[in-house]
């Protein structure tokens, strides 16, 4: 066989060869920029074009969950049992006389435990998520404003407000609705608003 045939060919395949590596690079890199914009992961990716979203948020700007209930609460151990359940009377009205609520569960103790486990066991499509995130649940006892995702603050009373909207969410429940709902249950966790110790925080 002549040597420029065989020299051509040989060119040939490694042309070839280096074109296929930059195809298969080219759609491999296109597609992990596409899923995270050029960033090193998803989460970072995230944080920038969510803030409200990221982890960041849910710790207010402290390094780490444990830091901010450290700030806090004086400590992240039992968080959620130092801060939750419902005052037993403010000014005489009891808060735990069991008036229920349109969506099923009353306005005392047992309605408070049956949002904390609505937290832990109900889960949202994209679009109910959509619905919840962002919503104000600022309290006197903790710093954290607003829903998240996930990640958000462990304390008992925010545990249940997440319970509350994630439960709403599924019925079908406008934002606004959600939001007013939140605000009723802040008031039976707070009674007596910025000034009351009642919850244990």
């Amino acid at each position: 066989m002549n040597k420029n045939i065989v020299g051509g060919i040989i060119v040939i395949g490694l042309l070839a060869l280096l074109i296929g590596t930059v195809v298969f690079a080219g759609r491999s890199s296109s597609a992990t920029g596409m899923a995270t914009d050029g960033f090193a992961s998803e989460d970072e990716m995230m944080a920038a074009h969510h803030p409200e979203q990221s982890s960041g948020m849910s710790n207010e700007g402290f390094s780490s969950q444990e830091e901010m209930m450290e700030a806090h609460h004086g400590g992240s151990a039992g968080a959620s049992d130092g801060c939750g359940g419902v005052p037993a009377s403010h000014d005489g009205v009891s808060a735990t006389d069991g008036e229920p609520s349109s969506y099923g569960i009353t306005y005392d103790s047992k309605g408070y435990d049956q949002l904390l486990k609505a937290a832990q066991s109900i889960t949202l499509n994209a679009a109910q998520t959509k619905t919840i995130v962002g919503l104000n649940i600022l309290l006197p006892c903790c710093g954290v404003s607003t829903l998240q995702a996930k990640d958000n603050c462990p304390c008992g009373h925010h545990v249940a407000m997440f319970g509350l909207a994630k439960m709403l969410a599924t019925k079908g429940y406008e934002r606004a609705d959600i939001q007013t709902e939140l605000n009723r249950w802040k008031t039976i966790f707070y009674p007596g608003g910025v000034d009351s110790g009642a919850g244990g925080c």
